[in-house]
Order: structure tokens, then sequence, then C-alpha cells
């Protein structure tokens, strides 16, 4: 599948500022972290999917590639251009940030999938406000354990 149709198929919407609206909502609204991370950037998402989680889990654990996957999306597709920034900016280092918080983000959606934890829940704003408590939250805590670090 290619990228055109792989987005069109999660989203179903043909054009950009239409995906972008969608993929909002629909991460918000998602009934798991797992599906969260699926509409909240399709592009990344596929590139992710298709280049290293399937190859990763063809020779690991599932939990393990996905894990690692996030590892790597913070690493290269935010810390690669973000520690230098920050430094340039602020003339100070610091230590992975997005990373250690895409490690919390994967942490918690294998322990969210692995149990099923929200299997019961039917509201859709409970949803909406867990899937708001784990990104604010675990970026909050991946924050302080980058300054701590």
């Amino acid at each position: 599948m290619n990228l055109k149709s792989y987005v069109n198929r999660v989203l179903g919407a043909p054009d950009t500022i239409g995906q972008l609206n969608i993929s909002i909502e629909k991460a918000f609204h998602a009934r798991s972290f797992k599906l969260f991370w699926r509409y909240w950037n399709p592009l990344y998402g596929y590139i992710l999917s298709k280049y290293i989680h399937k190859p990763l889990s063809k020779k690991m654990n599932d939990k393990i590639s996905t894990l690692i996957t996030f590892v790597l999306s913070g690493l290269i597709l935010h810390d690669s251009w973000f520690m230098p920034l920050y430094y340039i900016l602020f003339n100070k280092f610091v230590f992975f940030p997005v990373t250690i918080i895409f490690f919390c983000f994967g942490i918690i959606l294998i322990i969210e999938d692995s149990f099923r934890l929200r299997k019961n829940i039917l509201d859709d704003k409970a949803h909406v406000l867990i899937n708001i408590v784990y990104v604010v939250g675990i970026s909050v805590v991946g924050g302080l354990i980058s300054a701590l670090i």
C-alpha cells in the first residue's frame, strides 16, 4: 500500500486541511493509545511502520520492536533537530528530551495494549481525557527526567 492510500484509509479525507483536522480529532477520540498514534501523524506512522517497526518485528518480539520504533522516532524525527536548535537558542545542552518522552509513550502504549486497560470504557469523553492525560502527563514526566539527567 502506498502512502496516499494509507493516509486516505486511516483518515478518510482527500485534502491536506481535512486530513489534519480529522487526524487530530480521531487521535484524541481514539479508544486506545495505540490507535492515538495511528491517527496522530499518519505520514510518520506509515514511514515508521514500513521501514522500522515491520522489519524489526520480523526479527524480535513485537513489544520490543514497538519500543525501539518509539525511541527511534524520538531520536531521528524529533531530537535530531530539536537538540541543536535548543543549544543554538539557549546555549544549553539538553539530553534527548523527546527521545525520553517517546520511550515513555512506548511503555504506556505497550502496558495499555497488553492489559487491554480501556476495553470496558465506552464513554468517548473518557477516551479524550485519557489521551490528553497521557500526552501531557508523559511529556511533563519525560521532560523532568531529561532535565535531571
